[in-house]
């Protein structure tokens, strides 16, 4: 076997695998064996037909793709390693693409595999980067937000029968409407005793807001456009009216904010120590919340100043696992994300685009880390890893020894160990950037 290596750019090479004509022969003779059972010629029994007769009848090329699918795999192993003793720092990161340059018996087998490898980054400045310091101070306003949200949360909803309120920001409105255009109703714009709640933003920009200052059972018509790109071609930019009747008004009655509550939702007995302990708990949250955005911040610095490529089997996999996310989020809220693009009016490529773009910053923002930790001799002792293991079983209830076990089977130790190691490199560029 001789090999051949081309590198078509920073992260890609091309080994062209040359296969002798005799190592080739003896492949096709067990793939012959292999296939003799399966072979059926009159006045033979199966399994008995003879090479030279199977050849004659078929050609020799009913046993190249059997005898190529026996060669290629260790052959391009052998040949890996080959090229790995000539050079220790070849070393592929990926599953190659095979492509059969020459088959045929009584010749060489020969073969390309074009695949990804580890590249040699050219690290920019990585201490004393500067980002600019974020204040980190609670206001008075974000402690009344959350206290809100609280009183949100222990509210009680009534419905509202008296025909002299006012429908406003926050109630939810049950109604009818047929939506028509040029004054006959149209697909998809009926609907009976649904809610709706005003200032969610769930209807067409002008819907809701037209709607306020309702009473019940006022019928009102609210008349607006759909958008220039909405996804039902015949309405897209069109003028509609929706006739609207509102049955009921929701509205949610905020508990008084005082010590009597205060006491009911905490460990607390008056407002001012309940403020004094959110201010605390908001502080430490904002504190974490800044320091993972510095962190961001030096990281894509750092990033965009090194020489490096993001290979396109790592990015194509974590773009796919961005998507997947994606549609996790989406089912756990009740919606396939195609339903979602359609009814915000989205589009699946450009989501696509998003996530390929994130992926590409992902993949080359941990191969510059791992060329960082590399230089700087970063590595992740027994001890840290024991150490994540416990805080992993403490995390899922579970002994550390099954802990362990279950991510040793799924083959994830080593994932753990470069997640702790990307993550120790990040935190040792914080310690050394400049905040201010």
């Amino acid at each position: 076997m001789t090999v051949s290596i081309e590198k078509l750019d920073k992260v890609k090479a091309e080994l062209t695998i040359t296969v002798p004509a005799e190592v080739f022969g003896e492949a096709m003779k067990k793939a012959y064996k292999e296939m003799a059972p399966k072979i059926k010629v009159p006045g033979f029994r199966p399994g008995k037909v003879p090479m030279n007769v199977v050849e004659k009848m078929y050609g020799p090329e009913v046993f190249y793709e059997e005898t190529a699918n026996t060669l290629i795999m260790p052959q391009y192993v052998a040949a890996v390693g080959e090229a790995v003793e000539a050079d220790p720092f070849f070393q592929p990161i990926a599953r190659p693409e095979f492509d059969i340059v020459q088959i045929e018996k009584g010749k060489d087998f020969i073969f390309k595999a074009v695949v990804d490898t580890k590249q040699k980054v050219e690290l920019g400045e990585y201490k004393g980067i500067e980002v600019q310091e974020i204040d980190g101070e609670v206001t008075d306003k974000e402690i009344d937000q959350y206290l809100d949200d609280i009183r949100s949360k222990h509210a009680e909803v009534k419905t509202i029968t008296d025909k002299r309120s006012v429908l406003k920001e926050g109630d939810t409105a049950n109604i009818d409407f047929v939506g028509k255009k040029d004054g006959e109703a149209f697909a998809g714009g009926t609907a009976e005793g649904y809610d709706l709640v005003i200032g969610s933003g769930s209807f067409i920009p002008g819907f809701e807001e037209q709607m306020k200052g309702m009473k019940v059972e006022d019928v009102r018509n609210v008349e607006l456009s759909f958008p220039e790109d909405y996804y039902v071609s015949d309405l897209a930019g069109q003028p509609v009216v929706f006739e609207v009747t509102l049955n009921t008004i929701k509205r949610k009655i905020l508990p008084e904010l005082n010590d009597e509550f205060v006491k009911d939702v905490s460990n607390f007995e008056t407002v001012d120590a309940y403020k004094e302990d959110i201010k605390a708990m908001l502080t430490e949250e904002k504190a974490a919340e800044i320091k993972n955005r510095y962190k961001a911040d030096v990281a894509v610095k750092v990033t965009e100043q090194s020489d490096v490529v993001a290979p396109e089997s790592q990015v194509k996999g974590e773009a796919e696992n961005f998507m997947n996310d994606i549609r996790f989020q989406m089912q756990q809220q009740g919606v396939a994300l195609e339903d979602y693009v359609k009814l915000t009016n989205g589009n699946m490529e450009d989501i696509e685009k998003e996530c390929t773009a994130r992926a590409e910053s992902f993949v080359k923002q941990q191969i510059v880390f791992e060329a960082i930790a590399e230089k700087e001799g970063m590595e992740i002792s027994d001890e840290e890893l024991e150490a994540e293991y416990a805080k992993m079983a403490e995390m899922y209830k579970q002994p550390v020894e099954t802990i362990k076990e279950v991510f040793t089977m799924r083959g994830q130790s080593a994932l753990i160990k470069r997640n702790l190691l990307l993550e120790k490199v990040s935190d040792f560029l914080l310690e050394n950037a400049k905040i201010g």
